[in-house]
C-alpha cells in the first residue's frame, strides 16, 4: 500500500472513531452553535453524509473512465438540506448515518489498488490524483473537527 493510501485510510478510520466520541455529548452541547452565526455540531456532522454519498455514488467508481466527473451539487442547498435534518432528529441518528456512510466510503476506498492514489484525472479543468481529492477532504474535517473542540472546550463554558 502507498503511503498517500496508509494515511488517507488512517485518517477516514479516525474520523469514524472520533464522531464515534461524540455520542458523549450532552443534547445541549450537540445543539449549540459553534460561535454566534455558526452551525451546531450536530449540523456539522450531518453535513459531511450528503457529501460521502455523493463521492461514494457518483464519483469514487468514475476517477478514470475517460468521461467528465459528474458536477458536485449545489453547496449551499445541500448543506442547508443537511443542517435543517440534523435539527430534527436524534443526536444517535446523525451520529449512525454518518459512520454508516464513513464506512462504506472507506471500505471502497480500500478495494482501490494503491497504483491507483498517483494517477492523474480530471474535474473540469482541475487535474488531481485521487490521494489530491482526498486531502481537500480530510484538511475539510480537520478544519471542522478543530471548530468542533474549540466550541467543546472547558473555557467556552
Amino acid at each position: 500500500m502507498t503511503l498517500n493510501k496508509e494515511f488517507t485510510i488512517s485518517h477516514f478510520e479516525h474520523s469514524i472513531e472520533w464522531v464515534q466520541s461524540l455520542t458523549e455529548l450532552t443534547d445541549k452541547e450537540w445543539r449549540r452553535a459553534i460561535a454566534d452565526g455558526k452551525w451546531s455540531t450536530a449540523e456539522i456532522i450531518a453535513h459531511f453524509v450528503p457529501w460521502d454519498e455523493f463521492i461514494l455514488k457518483a464519483r469514487l467508481k468514475e476517477f478514470w473512465n475517460d468521461r467528465p466527473l459528474p458536477q458536485a451539487p449545489d453547496v449551499h442547498k445541500m448543506n442547508q438540506q443537511s443542517a435543517e435534518r440534523a435539527r430534527k432528529e436524534k443526536k444517535s441518528e446523525t451520529i449512525v448515518r454518518f459512520i454508516a456512510v464513513r464506512t462504506e466510503l472507506l471500505q471502497e476506498m480500500k478495494k482501490i489498488e494503491p497504483s491507483r492514489w498517483n494517477e492523474p484525472f480530471f474535474i473540469g479543468q482541475t487535474k488531481l490524483t485521487l490521494f489530491s481529492y482526498f486531502q481537500g477532504l480530510m484538511e475539510h474535517d480537520i478544519h471542522h473537527m478543530k471548530q468542533i473542540k474549540e466550541a467543546l472546550s472547558p473555557e467556552r463554558e
